[in-house]
């Protein structure tokens, strides 16, 4: 069943996305400026010890909570008009905390999503003897006699010992990473800590494999990981300059934005999920 109203998100979907971004961030130059005030206090904040975890949570929640509200905008618009409409019609409040409850529940599920790919990996590297290869390692290279060259030798062990787990957890990085506009786009049209919660898990589901194999996926998707990966890069960059922080925070909102959009965009596209 589709979702999207305007069909130019299907026929140029990246294009387009990038219309909608620039829409929603200009629709209100107010409520734009106050939502990324609230994001820069939070980045400001995790700088400070015990308070800078909760910060980077509730950072986290409240960006994937601007992802919902943006979808739901761009669901009810026919055109780019309309949406720009909306956003400027929309309040900063309703913004932030609107999709709260779905937000937290995505991000709970992927918390939970993470912990499973970490307890494989440790299993992983467990079975091929790569706990016992560092303890041994530990023991040997602790000893004051130890060779430059037998240090090496450990660590090359290791190194081998650990090559399945790495090739799995980069084999999983890339595979769900392609996989995630898809199920990021299913999870937004949820509207319950428990459904978005439970959205997470359609990673693991042939179904949505099987949807992101196709040439239209394919493409889109690439085109979305190239942009985000040129925008990401400055992002970081900006992360890292304090009297760039600001731009960073904008950048944070324009790939929220466009990421959303791309993500309803490819859940749209499919009939049979």
């Amino acid at each position: 069943m589709k979702i999207l109203q305007d069909p130019a998100l299907s026929s140029h979907p990246i294009r387009t996305a990038m219309d909608y971004t620039w829409a929603a961030l200009s629709g209100s130059w107010k409520n734009t400026s106050i939502v990324a005030a609230i994001l820069l206090l939070l980045i400001l904040l995790e700088f400070i010890p015990m308070i800078g975890f909760i910060a980077s949570i509730f950072q986290s929640i409240v960006v994937y909570a601007l992802a919902y509200y943006i979808t739901d905008r761009a669901k009810g618009s026919a055109t780019i008009e309309n949406f720009k409409r909306a956003m400027a019609q929309s309040d900063a409040k309703e913004m932030l905390f609107a999709f709260l409850s779905p937000a937290a529940g995505y991000y709970t599920g992927f918390i939970v999503f993470s912990l499973i790919l970490a307890l494989i990996s440790a299993l992983i590297f467990w079975l091929t003897g790569g706990f016992e290869a560092f303890s041994i390692m530990q023991q040997h290279t602790s000893t004051p006699d130890a060779t430059p060259e037998q240090t090496y030798q450990f660590y090359m062990q290791i190194l081998g010992f650990s090559s399945p787990t790495l090739a799995f957890i980069l084999i999983a990085s890339l595979f769900f990473s392609y996989l995630w506009p898809l199920v990021y786009g299913y999870a937004l049209c949820q509207r319950t800590f428990g459904d978005a919660f439970n959205a997470v898990f359609m990673f693991f589901s042939p179904t949505f494999w099987k949807g992101a194999f196709t040439v239209d996926y394919f493409v889109i998707v690439s085109l979305w990981m190239l942009v985000v990966l040129g925008v990401g890069i400055v992002m970081g960059f900006a992360l890292a300059t304090l009297i760039l922080i600001p731009v960073a925070v904008l950048l944070i909102l324009w790939l929220t934005y466009f990421t959303a959009i791309v993500s309803i965009t490819t859940y749209d596209m499919q009939d049979n999920i």
